[in-house]
């Protein structure tokens, strides 16, 4: 359930319009992600290898929230400075978040890669990078 929750929230802001589950295991999560629900062409497959206990913290899934509900990714860099996305994310908290938290936090959102699938084959990885 986590694993989807935050997948939704992962690959929404890197354009998923849409995620159609396709198999869930204990070591691994598969999908397609549509980016344009009128074009059948405009699909692209994903596994990711996470246990549902090795899914992101919460406050991982919040950022990465952030950065769909407010559009904040050009393709899959981040598009506002890091200290402006500190302000946004500690308003969403309702706290002041402290600069080495919010380090960690961003630190362990840009280094999750997500294989994408290609006829069978793992060809690339979505990603979000500053």
């Amino acid at each position: 359930m986590r694993r989807k929750q935050f997948l939704t929230e992962f690959l929404g802001a890197l354009g998923a319009k849409e995620i159609q589950w396709q198999k869930e295991t204990d070591t691994s999560i598969s999908g397609v992600v549509i980016y344009e629900i009128d074009d059948p062409e405009e699909v692209q497959e994903f596994i990711w290898y996470v246990q549902e206990s090795e899914v992101p913290p919460e406050n991982v899934r919040k950022l990465v929230e952030l950065l769909n509900e407010k559009n904040l990714l050009s393709i899959d860099k981040i598009s506002i400075s890091r200290k402006e996305l500190r302000s946004l994310y500690s308003k969403k908290q309702g706290r002041i978040v402290s600069e080495d938290e919010f380090i960690s936090i961003l630190e362990a959102l840009v280094s999750i890669e997500v294989p994408m699938v290609d006829e069978g084959r793992e060809t690339d990885v979505y990603f979000i990078h500053e």
